[in-house]
Order: structure tokens, then sequence, then C-alpha cells
């Protein structure tokens, strides 16, 4: 439990029983070729042998996740290959998992640089599966401020925000704490956390077989969950557990404080 592992993601899913996590949420390269030089975004011959490696984690991703659970996969339609990926993937998640696609998660951010001759593409897509048609839920967790407080029919107020709709917008600033600049595609930690706590109860534990910068598990333990996962780069893997280290005690430390308040 809370282990991250340099792994390949293959050899590390062979080592998980089936059914033992309560939600896969994982970015995985989306052979662009965008990896910061290290090539990790670069190795395979052509499109469909990144699709049939594809296919094999998604596979194995979708035997260790619990029934009526969340599968979430980062993605990009920056080329086809993202659209292809997601089309054979919910054929055989449908006939091998009994599984269900769900909406998509657009992520969209006004940061960094952009090109001068069009509109920019700021945004990434998660494409989300579901482990039967029925999966777990917490709408109260995940509630926002509403811009309309009566409800026009009723004329009475709201009692509670309303569920976000799957358009997501969040910046990456340089000024926050969370920014990670050694790392080129480190997600968000607030949208990962809604996520998590939409799809997940306190003590589940999150499965991310792609941990890069390990964002997916600061937001596991900032929400009170557990994580696991592989990374197969080793200078990753030791800059995560420095960031996992400084996350413990920077929770420990509020939790210290608020037991003298």
């Amino acid at each position: 439990m809370n282990e991250i592992k340099n792994s390949n993601c293959l050899d590390y899913l062979a080592t998980l029983p089936d059914n033992s996590v309560d939600m896969v949420l994982t970015d995985p390269p989306y052979s662009i070729g965008f990896d910061g030089g290290k090539g990790w975004d670069s190795q395979w011959k052509n499109e469909e042998e990144y699709l049939t490696w594809c296919a094999g984690w998604t596979r194995e991703c979708l035997r260790v996740l619990k029934p009526d659970r969340m599968m979430i996969v980062w993605g990009t339609l920056k080329t086809e290959t993202s659209i292809k990926y997601k089309l054979q993937t919910s054929a055989y998640i449908r006939e091998a998992h009994n599984g269900s696609p769900q909406n998509e998660i657009i992520w969209g951010y006004n940061w960094g640089g952009r090109i001068k001759n069009n509109f920019a593409r700021k945004h990434e897509y998660a494409w989300c599966w579901s482990k039967g048609k029925e999966f777990l839920f917490n709408a109260d967790d995940v509630r926002v401020e509403r811009k309309v407080k009566k409800n026009l029919r009723t004329g009475m107020p709201y009692e509670k925000g309303t569920i976000p709709t799957s358009i997501w917008t969040k910046n990456n600033h340089t000024t926050s704490k969370d920014y990670i600049g050694w790392h080129p595609t480190t997600k968000n930690i607030d949208i990962l956390k809604r996520m998590i706590l939409a799809y997940t109860n306190e003590g589940d534990v999150v499965l991310d077989v792609f941990m890069g910068s390990a964002a997916t598990a600061v937001a596991a333990l900032r929400t009170g969950r557990n994580y696991l996962g592989c990374e197969n780069d080793k200078e990753y893997l030791d800059k995560s557990k420095e960031r996992i280290y400084n996350v413990l005690k920077e929770i420990e430390n509020a939790q210290s404080i608020s037991s003298v308040l």
C-alpha cells in the first residue's frame, strides 16, 4: 500500500490480483514525442505498435479494477491516435470486462506558450470507463457553488451546490507550490483530487501505472486515499519519492496543528 515501484507498467500490473484497486487514474505516453528528450514518448516504430501496447496495459488495468468502479485514462486529440485508442478500448472493455464507456472529462487551461497563427490548443481529455454499467459517484463531495441561487421554477433557494459539468478549467501556475518543473506533462493536483473524490471513498486505493511526477499519489494522499503504481524512469521515481515525502510532512503538520486548535 502507498508504493511506487521502479518498473514498466505490464510487469507491475502482473503482480496485482484481480479486482484489487478502487480506481485507475493514469496518464500514459501519447506517442507524440513530447518527453523532454528522454524518449519515453517516442519509443514505438509506428501507430499500430503503440496501440497494441496500449491494449495490453488497458486490459490489465481493467482486470485489477474492482467492479462498479472507474478507470480514467488521459489522452489528447493533437493526433488521431487517441481517438483510435478510445474506440478500440471501448470495444474490448465491453467484451472482456462488462465495461461501459462514460463521459470524458476535459481539462482546459489558459497558461503557457501558444502558437501565433491559430487558436491555442489548451485542453486535454480524460477518457472514462466504468467496470459495469453502475459505478460509485460521490456527488456531494464535488459540488460547486451555483451561479443561480434559486430554483427558477419554484422560487425556492437551492440547498446544495451543483454538480460540475465535464469541462473543468484550472491553470498550472509556476508560482504554485505544486508546480513541478522537472516533468513535462504533469497534471493539475486539484483536477485529480476532484476525480478521486467523485469516484472513490476515503481509504480506497488509486492505481497509476504511469506515475511520472507522482501527481496522482499526491492527490490521493490529500484526499485521504491510498495509492499504488509504478514509474519506469528512475530519475522521475527518485524525485517523486521526495515530492511525496514533502506532502506527507505537510499533512502531518496540518494534523498536528488541528489537534491543538
